[in-house]
């Protein structure tokens, strides 16, 4: 877990929350499992995105297992910052334990209260939570106290309740705990793909006094500006849009060539495995090639044969 950062001299860490108080709308990649780690971050950070996420992480396995940790987190000391830890938890000590861990090498963490998937909510976990403010309001509040640096974050994100009032009061209960900032995904714990409901993120935000981030159905950065006037939230968090685009953030309509070189170093450079390192490549090069080339690009079997394809037939 701590390898990269060990090596070096720790630096300062920053003030996630300062992102909100500059008047610009803070550019976030979402975490996304598998592909939110340190290459990915590495490479959406030279694209003009200000905050990164990790996976989300079972805190409970985390501070149980080192294997756990030394699998689930990775970062260095060069330019992963500001990094927030996004765990999934129940037990308020837990999410202390963990939070204590990664302190003097993230500059935040956030609690989960959103993942839908079955198994998430069956162990307690995820979107169940948003049932729960008081149990939230409960975890916040130990992680504020029992964490000793006042610049490190403590933020959720959620998902909607179909009755916004009951949305409203989870977030001024976290409000009052001393939570730094809310993701709110404009979704229900049963929608998909339904349209978000960018309304009740506005509902939310004009609610608090806390910055509020809009999550949701942002591919372009023309979106994130219409979310942000619409919502007037502070911050939009982008997922599968980043993964088909990471330079959408720096304006780009499409993944330039030049962002697929980044990640073809990028990823040699950590050591991505093949898997990752090519699936990354099948988002990006979604909308710049055609159903033929998808046929040959998609089954490529190895790190070789990807680089000499690359270069045949983009120059890269």
């Amino acid at each position: 877990m701590v390898g990269d950062v060990a090596e070096t001299e720790r630096r300062p860490l920053k003030d996630p929350v300062d992102l909100f108080h500059s008047g610009q709308v803070v550019k976030i990649c979402a975490p996304m499992v598998r592909y939110s780690k340190l290459a990915f971050r590495s490479l959406v950070r030279r694209y003009e995105c200000d905050l990164c996420y990790t996976p989300m992480i079972v805190a409970a396995d985390f501070v149980r297992s080192a294997k756990a940790r030394d699998s689930e987190f990775t970062t260095n000391n060069v330019g992963d910052h500001p990094l927030i830890v996004q765990f999934a938890a129940k037990e308020a000590q837990v999410l202390c334990d963990a939070a204590q861990i990664v302190c003097p090498f993230a500059d935040g963490i956030d609690l989960n209260c959103g993942c839908p998937q079955r198994w998430a909510m069956a162990e307690g976990y995820g979107a169940s939570l948003i049932n729960k403010p008081e149990l939230v309001r409960d975890m916040v509040r130990h992680v504020r106290n029992q964490i000793d640096n006042p610049r490190f974050s403590i933020s959720i994100k959620i998902r909607i309740h179909e009755d916004l009032k009951r949305t409203v009061d989870l977030c001024r209960k976290a409000e009052a705990s001393g939570v730094s900032w809310i993701t709110v995904h404009g979704r229900n714990v049963e929608e998909r793909h339904q349209p978000v409901h960018y309304d009740a993120i506005k509902n939310i935000k004009q609610s608090m006094s806390i910055p509020v981030v809009a999550n949701g159905d942002i591919k372009t950065l023309k979106d994130a500006e219409n979310v942000h006037h619409l919502t007037g939230a502070d911050g939009v968090m982008v997922a599968r849009g980043l993964l088909a685009n990471p330079a959408m953030f720096a304006g780009y309509e499409e993944t330039p060539l030049k962002c697929i070189q980044d990640w073809v170093s990028i990823a040699l450079e950590h050591g991505t495995p093949f898997t990752c390192f090519h699936h990354h490549l099948m988002y990006m090069m979604e909308r710049i090639t055609s159903k033929q080339e998808k046929k040959v690009f998609n089954v490529l079997s190895s790190t070789s044969s990807v680089l000499d394809y690359l270069n045949d037939h983009y120059g890269v």
